[in-house]
């Protein structure tokens, strides 16, 4: 008696495999540095008639000092105001994706255009992580030893670097991945008690998945999208105010479907000739150092 066999039915009556039903997402970073409150918000450019606002500094409130006078009676020379400022010019950022008609109506939801522009929202903030890796580029004092791996000296020279300048808290690190990795490995094998606090479930809750925990009172973000050059990482270490960002608003929208996420539109335009569909995102968003010496790079091994 011949048996019925599902490899001799491959050929005609069953597929060799199939697709599960289920939809599973590929692992990517999903951090958001823009909802951790390191990054000032200072508004939007819709109005200015310029895509570049300066943010102005004063020396006040302590800047300067009183100071003896030259005598009881002397008429002191005026001081100075120290003033300053720091520009941060919007820029477009765009996402596209195109998908056919039959690709959707082959599926069972999965992908479709509403689940495309689902993703915009985790995309945007992955631009937005980018932004910040470059500003973060930028600062003008670094730590750390090139070509050798990140350490907890190297975690204390930045923290030393932020106090000399007086700095105030709270400070905030930026690590990429292989940093933090390597910070940990070198807390192992410090002889004395460091205070350094795992991110819990309920902090991960709040802060998202890029929250790495706290370290010596620094709170620890660890992100893939800093940048790499000359084969190491630049992370950075910054207090409040150190990094601030703007966006502009996209208004009236003609002649496309539109969907106003927080700070990004996302448009669905129809290729009727194609039978595709095109689902576009964008923001008019710009990330910059709004004064130097609050912040302080990270350049270690990759």
């Amino acid at each position: 008696m011949t048996a019925i066999l599902h490899s001799n039915l491959e050929t005609d009556l069953r597929l060799a495999s199939a697709l599960a039903a289920n939809l599973r997402v590929l692992l990517a970073d999903q951090a958001s540095l823009r909802t951790t409150g390191a990054i000032a918000f200072l508004g939007s450019v819709n109005g200015a008639l310029t895509d570049t606002l300066a943010e102005r500094f004063a020396g006040l409130d302590g800047y300067d000092a009183f100071s003896a006078a030259s005598s009881e009676a002397s008429d002191e020379s005026s001081t100075a105001l120290t003033d300053a400022s720091a520009s941060i010019a919007i820029a477009r950022q765009v996402i596209r994706r195109d998908i056919s008609d039959l690709a959707v109506l082959t599926g069972n939801g999965g992908v479709s255009p509403q689940r495309l522009a689902a993703s915009m929202v985790g995309e945007y903030e992955q631009g937005f992580n980018q932004l910040v890796a470059n500003a973060i580029d930028d600062f003008g004092t670094d730590v750390g030893t090139s070509g050798v791996d990140m350490s907890v000296s190297d975690f204390f020279d930045a923290i030393f670097t932020l106090e000399i300048a007086n700095v105030p808290g709270p400070y905030f690190a930026i690590l990429h991945p292989r940093q933090l990795a390597d910070l940990q490995e070198s807390l192992r094998s410090e002889g004395g008690a460091l205070q350094y606090m795992a991110a819990t479930a309920e902090m991960l809750a709040i802060k998202g998945q890029g929250y790495a925990g706290s370290m010596l009172g620094v709170d620890l973000h660890k992100v893939s999208k800093v940048n790499s050059a000359g084969g190491n990482r630049h992370g950075a270490m910054f207090g409040a105010g150190a990094l601030g960002y703007r966006i502009g608003t996209v208004e009236d929208v003609i002649g496309s479907t539109v969907i106003r996420a927080d700070e990004f539109v996302v448009e669905f335009e129809r290729d009727a000739s194609k039978s595709t569909t095109e689902i576009v995102g964008t923001a008019y968003v710009g990330v910059g150092i709004l004064e130097d010496a609050r912040g302080v790079g990270i350049v270690t091994d990759a």
